[in-house]
């Protein structure tokens, strides 16, 4: 039978039932956080605490009293055991949401949370075999602001773009900001590469914060920069992929005429593995 975690207990799936007051379902006040895990270990655990932390933090929120990154990591492993997903590779995900009470103003701080889980298939990274075609997606804007980044349960401008992805058969498309820079994609972070320097868009213009962008502009193996990168930047580069901690890294074939390459997504699926292993 599978489990979930509810504020540290162990219960049924099947037995949870959320109020139809959660304040998640009615106003999206809520946040979540998504994580791999390679035989019952979170990959990438510390940088995804700290987002968590940041994230009570924009949002207003009073932090559980047991918030502790070695509590939680356990809390994780002992689901995974549990659903019997120690033993491969799993998909995680926390969500955090305000107690009932209230309209727009809340009555509470406090909050719940649940952590479930479900098998994923492959053991490490791949590189997709084909490049991703993609376009881009002009119908609404994403805000410039300490809200976008968060991975909030309010996800309707992903939710409305995917939906216009596949209605125009592409793979995926890249989201802008109100000043007409490509922000990210429906998917994650946006890297482009131009001699061989990878660019990525700053976090003031809007784009989510991401682990694995985290984890690569850390790193001095690569050399990444921030920057606004305006529509041409996308057509003249040499490379473009897109990162989330699920997928890793995949490679872009192709933006409406443009083609690329996948030499630097071949090396940081490279490392990203490498980390699987620690």
């Amino acid at each position: 039978m599978e489990k979930i975690c509810y504020n540290g207990k162990y219960i049924a799936k099947s037995n949870f039932f959320l109020s139809s007051n959660n304040r998640g379902f009615k106003y999206g006040d809520a946040f979540f956080e998504t994580i791999r895990c390679f035989l019952g270990k979170p990959l990438f655990f510390e940088e995804h605490y700290f987002r968590m932390a940041s994230s009570f933090v924009i949002m207003k929120m009073d932090v559980p009293l047991n918030f502790d990154m070695d509590v939680f990591q356990k809390l994780i492993q002992d689901l995974l055991i549990e659903n019997k997903l120690d033993q491969q590779s799993a998909r995680v995900r926390i969500t955090f949401f305000r107690e009932d009470g209230g309209y727009y103003l809340p009555t509470k701080k406090s909050v719940n949370f649940i952590i479930d889980s479900e098998p994923l298939d492959d053991s490490k990274y791949y590189l997709n075999a084909n490049g991703l075609k993609m376009g881009i997606y002009k119908d609404n804007y994403i805000e410039s602001n300490s809200l976008s980044q968060l991975k909030s349960t309010n996800r309707l401008l992903n939710i409305v773009a995917a939906i216009y992805s596949k209605e125009n058969n592409y793979d995926d498309v890249l989201l802008m900001n109100n000043s007409r820079n490509i922000v990210e994609a429906t998917s994650g972070n946006l890297f482009a590469v131009h001699d061989q320097i990878i660019f990525t868009p700053p976090i003031q213009d809007g784009c989510i914060d991401g682990v694995i962008r985290r984890v690569l502009c850390a790193n001095k193996q690569f050399s990444i920069q921030e920057k606004s990168l305006s529509y041409l930047d996308i057509v003249n580069a040499q490379e473009v992929f897109i990162t989330n901690v699920i997928s890793g890294a995949k490679w872009v074939g192709k933006i409406n005429n443009s083609n690329y390459g996948q030499q630097k997504t071949i090396e940081i699926v490279n490392f990203l593995n490498s980390h699987l292993l620690v």
